[in-house]
């Protein structure tokens, strides 16, 4: 029987794989019941609430530290923490959301795979950081995977459909190079003593009011105002605080239980749950090309969590 923290792990898993799963649904639900005219589905206002809700959970737990931490940075500091702001809590989620607009789900969490590759050479790059352990094999696994996608897939795709795709991979590209590029910001911003709500929190806010803004200049305030039943349950309900707080919530338990190994594995196992849930409810074909791109990029995504290199005791120090 699974104890509360295995199933805290497990959680998180599925809620962290249903995210674009049902984030595809609220687009394709806004595209086909307009309010006003409009879409009711935004980058602006689903992130400006999901964003909101964690941002405001966050510097909630922190209380005053939220804002008094500021003390604690220099000029350099309050940089990072500007950046992460813009490349993590703004340009992320907002290029996130338009390459979902124009890719199926699943061809959407494959290709972001590459993030983790991403990551890795920006943090050679500007951190001088040594690649991670196996990372070629990784990559050749992900890389064998996608191209692998490609060419098994079904081919008799229109030239529309093959322009939305384009426009949703350089979307895709945008996103994975700006969260790759926090996760270095984030690195540096380490050795700062910051508490939570300063370096995760505020920057959440920072963005939601981006997005809040922007709303209000191309949509106008009614825009916050589409109270349709399977708007606010979709919108509010499933995706902001059961899925986006859900698993900020259960990672930060999971973080506290579980070694970086369990929860990193747990995280590149949420590709199965994406897949297989935009197969269940959208419909998203879970053909030969699917499961063997799934299966090559799973296996690259793990491979240095299921095989860590072991040092040489001849070679430890003494």
């Amino acid at each position: 029987m699974l104890d509360l923290n295995s199933l805290a792990l497990l959680a998180y898993i599925i809620a962290s794989g249903l995210r674009s799963t049902v984030l595809k649904g609220l687009q394709i639900a806004g595209a086909t019941h307009p309010i006003g005219g409009e879409n009711p589905i935004s980058f602006c206002n689903v992130f400006l609430i999901s964003q909101a809700t964690v941002g405001l959970s966050i510097v909630l737990s922190d209380g005053r530290r939220s804002f008094t931490d500021i003390d604690k940075l220099d000029r350099h500091g309050r940089w990072l923490i500007t950046a992460d702001a813009f490349f993590g809590c703004f340009l992320a989620p907002m290029s996130f959301f338009l390459a979902l607009d124009n890719l199926s789900v699943v061809t959407q969490t494959l290709l972001f795979s590459l993030t983790l590759p991403f990551t890795a050479a920006i943090a050679t790059l500007w951190l001088n950081e040594k690649l991670p352990d196996r990372f070629w094999g990784s990559l050749a696994l992900i890389t064998a995977g996608l191209i692998a996608g490609k060419l098994l897939r079904p081919m008799g795709m229109s030239a529309p459909e093959a322009a939305n795709q384009t426009i949703g991979v350089i979307w895709a590209l945008v996103s994975m190079s700006s969260l790759a590029l926090r996760n270095s910001i984030r690195r540096k911003l380490a050795p700062y003593p910051v508490c939570r709500g300063l370096s995760a929190g505020v920057p959440n806010l920072a963005g939601a009011i981006a997005f809040a803004l922007i709303a209000l200049q191309q949509y106008g305030p009614q825009h916050f105002f589409y109270l349709s039943f399977w708007w606010v349950l979709g919108v509010i309900v499933i995706y902001s605080i059961t899925l986006c707080l859900g698993s900020e919530l259960l990672r930060q338990f999971c973080q506290r239980r579980f070694p970086v190994t369990q929860v990193g594995l747990a995280s590149s196992s949420t590709l199965v749950v994406t897949v297989l849930s935009a197969s269940m409810f959208l419909g998203e074909p879970l053909n030969l090309a699917t499961i063997t791109c799934m299966l090559l990029i799973l296996a690259g995504v793990t491979l240095r969590f299921l095989f860590p290199i072991r040092q040489d005791p001849s070679s430890a120090p003494g």
